[in-house]
């Protein structure tokens, strides 16, 4: 029944995907809100074919520590589900994220439209650059801009170094908030996994960090701010809904053993 209910979310995605993004064309003509419009609607609707199939709710904690306006959101990143949620926790998010996506045909002429950060990794420092000065129309635009520091979706129970780059971003604006936020996503949904889970996934929005730290003592706390809280949100998420405490490549070797014939199914748009 679950893989039947994994199935389903997955014909939802990418045939909701496909059509919503043909059907939103004539919209491209029509600017950056408009195309943004787009996004908020895919995310909307994702997130509803997630409550459908599998049973996958959302539960956004810490809403107070979010300004009215513009700030950066240093997220965890464990599963294209937050790249979805953000849509439906900030009026006008702008992610930071590699250039690559853009090259999905409609959905990355979307992603640019609508003024999303693309950066290309291999870049060295021109990379740098190029997403302080997209992260500054952002923010002067009343934009939240959103950037994972570890660069890649991580499984629970792991940990990555964070980038330099979440330090560019708290240096280059010294007057804008930036707040940590931890997820627990993986737990439901894990990379490149074709199995959901059912149950509420949190988000949770921490405290801004206090403005003026140096970059050592920066890329400590934010970190040991994230992680902490993330561990603890998978660890209740385990208890809360009977999950089983695995990374996402122990979910993807059971599975495989269990369904062998199934394959990979589904790849993520939203990394």
């Amino acid at each position: 029944m679950r893989a039947l209910r994994a199935l389903l979310f997955n014909v939802l995605f990418f045939g909701g995907t496909a059509l919503l993004c043909i059907s939103m064309i004539p919209l491209m003509v029509c600017g950056r809100k408009a195309s943004q419009f787009v996004g908020h609607a895919w995310c909307r609707l994702t997130q509803a074919a997630l409550n459908l199939s599998v049973g996958m709710h959302k539960r956004i904690t810490g809403l107070e520590n979010l300004p009215d306006g513009p700030c950066i959101l240093v997220a965890k990143h464990q599963s294209a589900w937050e790249t979805l949620t953000f849509h439906t926790v900030v009026p006008d998010p702008a992610y930071i994220l590699k250039k690559e996506l853009t090259r999905i045909p409609l959905v990355g002429q979307f992603l640019l439209l609508s003024g999303q950060i693309a950066v290309d990794r291999s870049a060295g420092g021109s990379a740098l650059k190029d997403m302080i000065k997209g992260a500054s129309q952002a923010l002067k635009e009343n934009r939240q801009v959103i950037i994972f520091p570890e660069g890649t979706r991580t499984p629970p129970g792991s940990s990555r170094p964070y980038h330099p780059g979440v330090y560019a971003l708290y240096k280059a604006f010294p007057d804008t908030k930036v707040i940590p936020v931890a997820v627990n996503s993986g737990m439901f949904w894990g990379k490149d996994s074709f199995m959901k889970y059912g149950g509420r996934v949190t988000m949770e929005l921490m405290k801004p960090i206090e403005p003026g730290l140096d970059r050592k003592t920066f890329m400590s706390e934010i970190k040991t701010r994230i992680d902490t809280r993330t561990r603890e949100l998978e660890t209740e998420a385990q208890r809360e809904f009977s999950l089983p405490m695995l990374t996402s490549a122990d979910i993807a070797a059971q599975e495989s053993s269990q369904n062998p014939d199934t394959g990979q199914v589904e790849k993520d748009a939203a990394s």
